[in-house]
């Protein structure tokens, strides 16, 4: 079942449309826009002149310009395109065929892998299991709101009053599942998550469905589905790939311009899947080509050694690389950048950004999309400290609350237009209210004119014309706050230098005010190639791809799709294929020189230099260990910051997972020991990370919720020191990727004589772990176990199988490897709580074998 229909679905008349109020609307749904749709106009006749591009290169930025009052701005109506695909004699038809078909075809092997997923997990794990890992909400109230979402009935699902909700994994777009008490015993109503707070769920439904006590009286129970809205819009851009950009923006008019569904760069995209009818005569400088300025630099500036000419930028705190990419992403019309970890991948964007807009002032509009929130969050936080414009687009309470001035929401509510918009909305909702008691009257005086009171007919005729007027005049008012909200959209997206958003919501109504010639993806390796194209379908004839192929791919359920390359990035077949102009970032700010010897040998060839070293060779003090037991001082008193702990603590399974009793007990054991000998180390610089749900579970209780361990943290470190453990990460892989910390703590779990690895086999994941430490890292596991490092599934764990080994040979030949056992694994353990008593026992075995 589609939960959003397709966007041209979206057109019931304007007096059936159930109205919402722009507040209501800002604060429950990203597309807020469509809740009004004007009818359909003529055809856009073509004026009598050249093709031109829509932004003139000879302007400034708005965003750059002196500000006029908003009610002077003249804006063009943005219409709908026509929605006609290719025909099989265009250039492009057969391979937009075949690349749609293989696409899609993969989509829906995610979307089944995924519903098998669901259903294993409803039918296999309690109630409290899925309750306690976010997947599944109970005793939930519910109430019905007045407004509809786009003719949808939407209820409000909450706790309690001032209740706070637990814990959950439940995003906007995803589906819902709500049942009384089991969604596999009986037949849950199916809803979409519409937004979200701390303390309640917006969740609407169609309207044939029903519920078991239609007024939503009793207690709910809400399990999270499959999110429909991603499969959706990836399904949409790869639609778009039919549509003819070029042939959109020939449609001109003085009052009206199409929206444009697609992009110039088809050629670029389908080139590598298929040369069998491309059309050879296509445009291929980029969008700043025309601007000589810019171009000259862009030209020069990727150069290693570059002609500095009088007027250049100057541009402080990049090293030549950054600087060469960044002409880059410039001169060329796609590129690609590779940014290894620590290598300044958004500081580069942002100066990226900087340039051309607060230097070069260009007016082509920018969008910046990066994967996750919140790495658009960071880009956001780096635009404004860099005097950049930035509007951060996010819905359902995604965005750091610290970014909330410069939110699409909070300038919309400052709109000088806004309070106009709303005094519109509350005529309206009086209107309509008006109109739902007029019928409702008439109703019951038509049944009495049926009944043979004709006395009464004209009395009816009257109440008739009354609500035929008033229905005349709600329309009316529709049209005038579509018309307002519109411009207020069109107001607060030109004022700013750069559009900032995650690569699905791109597809949001709201960017629909205007075209996006100009894109940026970031994070670009860790999206599937069909959302990558979302961003790209807004009309974008200039695009940047930044990101790094060697770490995290994207994500995928489906073995079919694995087995056809779904997991493969956009990012990385382009790379992979050498069509498209690319470069990698090559020093690297983060780590210890320690830290980063591996990763650079065994990922980049040992092209990743360190940027963590002065002029004379000495590594930079920030980056010096930590005090610890386990980093033990060499000859010449430098203290290692690498060490692999190697124990014989087995693994076990639980539930389809993985977990390590003994080895979370060293983890805890070695956090205690930092925190106890490195007085300025705190909580939030030390991060956990394990590859199994199952440890991360375990390693959580212990530091969160385990009595015993609360006790201990207390008497060996003082209860105000202990504070500082519930500021400590604990986080899959994933949960890291791009993230960093002064130490981080890698347990491996896996800890078996077969030597069998499983899901650690993962390259991409091994370098993400080894490389978000700065000064820090602690690996925690079983040598042997990594030396034989067997996975056999596929051809791709295998590789990753391979690193692992790798990497436990360069430890033992560096002599990172620290062997904790017998006496010197209680020493581990215990030795500081032994001095916090004075005279503990000296073996307390109850704590490693304790199950909690």
């Amino acid at each position: 079942m589609q939960l959003y229909p397709p966007k041209e679905s979206y057109r019931p008349p304007c007096t059936r449309r159930a109205y919402h109020s722009p507040a209501k609307i800002l604060a429950d749904t990203e597309d807020f826009l469509a809740s009004y749709e004007p009818p359909i106009p003529d055809p856009l006749e073509v004026d009598p002149v050249p093709i031109r591009p829509r932004f003139d290169w000879r302007l400034r930025a708005i965003s750059r310009q002196k500000a006029e009052p908003a009610k002077k701005r003249i804006h063009k109506r943005r219409i709908a395109p026509q929605q006609t695909a290719l025909e099989e004699h265009e250039p492009y038809y057969h391979t937009v065929h075949r690349y749609s078909n293989h696409f899609n075809g993969l989509l829906d092997a995610e979307i089944a892998a995924e519903e098998a997923v669901l259903h294993q997990r409803l039918s296999t794990w309690s109630t409290e299991r899925l309750s306690e890992e976010g997947y599944c909400l109970t005793d939930m109230t519910a109430f019905w709101l007045e407004e509809k979402h786009f003719g949808r009935r939407t209820a409000t699902f909450t706790r309690g009053p001032g209740v706070q909700l637990p814990e959950n994994r439940f995003e906007s777009g995803t589906q819902v599942l709500v049942s009384r008490i089991d969604p596999l015993k009986e037949e849950p109503a199916k809803g979409s998550l519409i937004s979200r707070t701390p303390l309640q769920l917006k969740v609407s439904f169609p309207d044939q469905v029903e519920f078991d006590g239609d007024d939503l009286d009793g207690a709910w129970r809400l399990d999270l589905g499959h999110s429909s809205l991603v499969h959706l819009r990836m399904r949409e851009a790869i639609n778009h790939l039919h549509r003819d950009v070029g042939s959109q923006e020939a449609v001109m008019a003085t009052d009206r311009e199409e929206i444009l569904n697609g992009t110039h760069l088809r050629d670029v995209i389908l080139r590598g899947k298929d040369q069998g009818d491309l059309d050879e005569n296509v445009e291929t400088s980029g969008v700043f080509s025309a601007n000589q300025h810019i171009y000259s630099w862009a030209r020069r500036y990727m150069q290693p050694n570059p002609v500095v000419m009088e007027g250049d930028p100057v541009i402080d705190g990049l090293n030549a690389t950054q600087v060469r990419a960044m002409a880059q992403m410039i001169g060329e019309r796609f590129s690609l950048v590779q940014g290894p970890p620590g290598t300044g991948k958004t500081k580069t964007i942002i100066e990226t950004i900087k340039l051309l807009k607060v230097h070069f002032e260009t007016p082509e509009p920018i969008l910046v999309c990066t994967y996750t929130n919140v790495a658009v969050d960071n880009l956001v936080e780096g635009f404004i400290a860099a005097g950049v414009k930035p509007i951060r687009v996010a819905f359902g309470g995604k965005t750091r609350a610290s970014l909330e001035p410069y939110t699409f929401e909070y300038k919309m509510q400052n709109h000088p237009l806004y309070p106009e918009a709303e005094k519109v909305s509350e005529r309206i909702k009086v209107l309509e209210g008006e109109v739902r008691d007029t019928k409702l009257r008439a109703k019951e005086l038509a049944k009495k004119v049926k009944e043979g009171r004709t006395n009464l007919a004209q009395r009816l005729e009257g109440m008739l014309t009354t609500i035929a007027k008033k229905e005349e005049w709600i329309q009316a008012k529709h049209a005038r706050w579509y018309a307002l909200t519109q411009q207020m959209t069109k107001d607060v997206l030109g004022e700013a230098d750069v559009i900032c958003t995650t690569c699905l919501t791109a597809a949001s109504r709201v960017l629909e005010a205007t075209d996006f010639p100009v894109v940026f993806l970031d994070e670009a390796s860790m999206s599937t190639e069909p959302a990558s194209l979302v961003p790209l379908m807004k009309g974008s004839r200039h695009v940047a791809l930044i990101g790094d192929h060697k770490q995290l791919p994207p994500v995928i359920v489906s073995k079919i799709a694995k087995m056809n390359q779904l997991n493969r990035s956009l990012f990385e077949r382009l790379i992979v294929e050498g069509i498209v102009p690319s470069i990698m970032l090559d020093i690297q700010y983060r780590m210890h020189p320690a830290i980063s010897a591996f990763p650079s040998l065994e990922f980049y060839g040992t092209s990743l230099l360190d940027g963590t070293v002065d002029s004379g060779g000495n590594i930079l003090s920030r980056l010096a260990p930590p005090n610890s037991q386990h980093l033990t001082k060499d000859g010449n008193g430098n203290r290692p910051s690498v060490v692999f702990l190697d124990h014989a603590g087995a693994e076990s399974s639980k539930d389809r997972s993985r977990v390590n009793w003994n080895e979370a007990h060293i983890v805890a054991s070695v956090v205690e020991d930092l925190l106890l000998t490195n007085p300025e180390l705190t909580g939030d610089e030390i991060g956990i990370i394990a590859p199994y749900a199952a440890q991360i579970s375990l390693l959580t209780r212990l530091f969160n919720v385990n009595a015993r361990y609360r006790q201990r943290f207390d008497v060996v470190l003082g209860e105000h020191r202990a504070m500082q453990i519930r500021d400590i990460e604990i986080k899959t892989v994933d949960g890291f990727e791009g993230r960093e910390k002064e130490i981080i703590i890698f347990s491996t779990v896996r800890n078996n004589a077969g030597g069998h690895i499983g899901f650690l086999a993962d390259r991409g994941r091994l370098n993400v772990g080894l490389t978000r430490a700065k000064r820090g890292l602690f690996i925690v596991g079983s040598i042997s176990t990594l030396r034989m490092g067997r996975s056999v599934e596929t051809a791709e764990e295998e590789t990753g199988a391979v690193a692992w080994r790798n990497f436990a040979r360069y430890l033992v030949k560096e002599g990172r490897v620290s062997r904790i056992g017998g006496m010197k694994l209680q020493q581990a353990i215990y030795g500081h709580l032994r001095a916090a008593r004075r005279d503990p026992p000296l073996l307390d075995s109850g704590v490693v074998e304790t199950r909690i």
